[in-house]
């Protein structure tokens, strides 16, 4: 891939910089305005809220990669395929196991039914693993060895952070979750 013009990339990184500053501002805010009443500012979508993540560890890679000029947007493109890659599978793995937890609890769903969707989501998971080595193959061609291994370590501290950044957004919330729906045939 051919790298971006200056004017683009800079500009790219400015957004970027700008999105980190949000997402702190929101952050820092909203935990600070939860001690003063219950709503933390404005309502985010899960989507949003994962664009404005997936942007900040952009930002976070560049530095902790120490990627060049000639890696920036190679990387940025194949690190949001990688990203895209994983949401998507992990969004139709989720799909069919609501659909097999639905068709387990009705008592006219035949056994021959529910194998054939437990083969479908195992055939899934099989077909989501080799698409997922390929996203990190297009990662790692743009990266020399060093970089890779510090990409794996970086990988588990950005996973880390989004959790942590869940729980103190739960815990700003006051611990408030959706209540969760019960099915017609189930008893608490």
């Amino acid at each position: 891939m051919s790298q971006l013009p200056v004017q683009v990339r800079d500009r790219l990184r400015s957004m970027a910089r700008t999105v980190v500053m949000a997402v702190t501002l929101l952050l820092v805010g909203g935990s600070a305005g939860a001690q003063r009443a219950p709503q933390i500012g404005p309502d985010f979508s899960p989507a949003e809220i994962q664009q404005l993540f997936d942007a900040f560890v952009l930002v976070q890679a560049q530095d902790a990669l120490s990627l060049t000029d000639a890696q920036f947007a190679p990387f940025v493109s194949s690190l949001k395929r990688l990203q895209d890659v994983r949401r998507r599978n992990q969004q139709q793995e989720q799909r069919q196991l609501r659909t097999l937890q639905q068709l387990a609890t009705r008592d006219d769903a035949s056994d021959r039914e529910l194998e054939t969707r437990l083969q479908a989501l195992d055939e899934h998971r099989t077909r989501a693993t080799t698409s997922v080595r390929a996203a990190y193959a297009d990662v790692d061609a743009v990266l020399d060895v060093r970089q890779r291994v510090r990409f794996r370590s970086f990988e588990l501290r950005m996973e880390r952070r989004q959790m942590e950044l869940l729980m103190r957004a739960r815990n700003a919330r006051g611990g408030q979750t959706q209540p969760r729906r019960q099915r017609p045939n189930q008893t608490r």
